[in-house]
């Protein structure tokens, strides 16, 4: 079985756990039902909880769902690395403030997957889709990936990404990278958005 194949055999196995799931495919009306509460309980449930307990997808999420793809892939045997994606515009947005006073930059992002090919390159793709589908940018962290407009913020082992079990480990991720100290440079101004990616910007931003 080549790469793609056994690619796309992990994708079908993850993709029919989530379809057997139980519960509402809502995270708000899961958690209610389910009396569980916080930000930090979705990104606590590790691959072995989604599992078992069918999370739906949904539930799960982005970072939910690689982590199942990530158990799944290191299970077959199939090198890869988890990659965390946050929006531009979030990025470089104004902190809002928090309930507590505090203010903090709000940061939506999305966890996607990449695999090194035969020349040692990686090629990344989203778990969250059933079909294979490679994203054409180079891999490399501050390079766009994924959901346009987000930029790649850190490349991650499975083991490393098994250990994001809260916001605050995953923001810094898209904040500081996987170093947990030093901002971004597209965080501090330093990054300039070329032509094409200020006109995708704007076009996700007149379509949001």
């Amino acid at each position: 079985m080549n790469q793609d194949n056994l690619i796309q055999s992990l994708l079908d196995k993850m993709h029919a756990i989530f379809d057997r799931a139980a519960g509402p495919n809502n995270r708000v009306e899961y958690m209610r039902q389910h009396n569980v509460s916080g930000i930090d309980w979705h990104f606590s449930l590790s691959a072995d909880d989604i599992i078992k307990q069918k999370i739906p997808r949904a539930v799960a999420g982005c970072t939910g769902i690689s982590k199942v793809f990530s158990k799944l892939a290191t299970e077959a045997g199939l090198k890869h690395v988890v990659l965390t994606t946050a929006r531009i515009a979030d990025l470089n947005g104004a902190e809002q403030d928090r309930k507590d006073g505090k203010k903090e930059r709000v940061i939506n992002g999305h966890q996607i997957i990449a695999v090194y090919d035969e020349k040692g390159n990686l090629r990344a793709f989203d778990p969250g889709r059933k079909e294979l589908g490679y994203i054409k940018s180079e891999i490399k962290v501050g390079n766009i990936g994924g959901v346009v407009p987000h930029r790649i913020t850190a490349i991650l082992t499975p083991q490393e990404f098994s250990k994001v079990n809260t916001y605050k480990k995953l923001r810094d991720l898209y904040v500081y990278g996987s170093d947990g100290k030093k901002k971004q440079d597209f965080l501090k101004g330093k990054n300039t958005l070329s032509f094409w990616e200020k006109l995708q910007k704007y076009f996700v931003q007149q379509n949001d």
